[in-house]
C-alpha cells in the first residue's frame, strides 16, 4: 500500500514537473517569436530609410512663377538613374504639363497649371516624389558705394524713377517695359519711313542674330 501510494505521488510530481517545463518552454518560444518579429521590424524600417535616402534628389529652387518651377540638383546627385524616374513620375500627371531636363546642368524645368496646382502644391507634389528642396539664398544686390558720385546718381534717379511709373500704373508696367516698347515704336516708324534696307547691314551682324537667337531658343534654362 505504501508503495502504491509513494509511486501515484512520484508519478504526480514527475507530470507536474513535465508540465511545468512544457510551459516554460512554450513561453520561451513565445518570446523569442516576439523578438525575432521585432527585430525583423526594426530591420524593414531602417531598409525603407535607406531607400529613401538613397532615392531621394536634392535640389535648389532656382525661380519659381505661377505655372513654372525650375530647379537645380545638387552636383552629387545629378545621376540618370536618379533623376529620370523621378521626371516620368512627374510627366505621369495630369497638371504637369512638359518637364524639361538637362542632366549635365542639373537643370529641371517644371511646367504645371496653375489652375490645377498652386505653387505649394507643386511643391508637396516634387516632396512626395522623393525630391529635397532648398531654396537659393538671394545674393545682395549690387553695392554701388565704390561707384562714382555720377555713377551713384544715376542709378539712384533710375530706380526711383521706375518705381514712381510702376505705382502710377498699378504696377501694369515698368521701364523695363517701356524702353524696349519705344525702341520697337521707333523701329516700326523707320521701317515705314525708309522701308527694310537690308543692303545696309553687315552680314556679320546677321549671322550674329541668326547664332544669338538660336542659342536663346533652344536653351534649356
Amino acid at each position: 500500500m505504501a508503495y502504491i501510494l509513494a509511486a501515484g505521488v512520484t508519478r504526480e510530481v514527475l507530470e507536474r514537473v513535465t508540465g511545468e517545463s512544457e510551459a516554460a518552454s512554450e513561453k520561451g518560444l513565445w518570446v523569442m517569436a516576439i523578438a525575432n518579429n521585432h527585430n525583423k521590424n526594426i530591420s524593414q524600417k531602417a531598409s525603407i530609410v535607406e531607400n529613401q535616402n538613397s532615392s531621394s534628389l536634392e535640389t535648389q529652387i532656382v525661380s519659381q512663377t505661377p505655372g513654372r518651377i525650375r530647379l537645380r540638383v545638387t552636383p552629387a546627385h545629378r545621376h540618370q538613374q536618379k533623376i529620370t524616374p523621378i521626371v516620368n513620375q512627374l510627366k505621369a500627371r495630369l497638371e504637369i504639363y512638359r518637364v524639361k531636363t538637362n542632366i549635365p546642368s542639373g537643370s529641371i524645368t517644371v511646367l504645371h497649371g496653375r489652375e490645377l496646382l498652386s505653387s505649394q502644391e507643386i511643391c508637396t507634389v516634387l516632396q512626395d516624389l522623393g525630391v529635397n528642396l532648398v531654396e537659393v539664398t538671394k545674393k545682395p544686390s549690387i553695392s554701388v558705394s565704390n561707384s562714382s558720385n555720377a555713377s551713384a546718381a544715376v542709378i539712384t534717379t533710375t530706380t526711383n524713377l521706375n518705381q514712381r511709373v510702376k505705382t502710377a500704373t498699378k504696377d501694369a508696367v515698368d521701364l523695363r517695359f517701356l524702353v524696349p516698347f519705344g525702341f520697337g515704336i521707333l523701329a516700326m516708324r523707320q521701317l515705314a519711313v525708309k522701308g527694310w534696307q537690308l543692303e545696309l547691314i553687315p552680314w556679320y551682324v546677321l549671322a550674329w542674330y541668326a547664332f544669338d537667337s538660336f542659342i536663346k531658343l533652344n536653351s534649356t534654362e
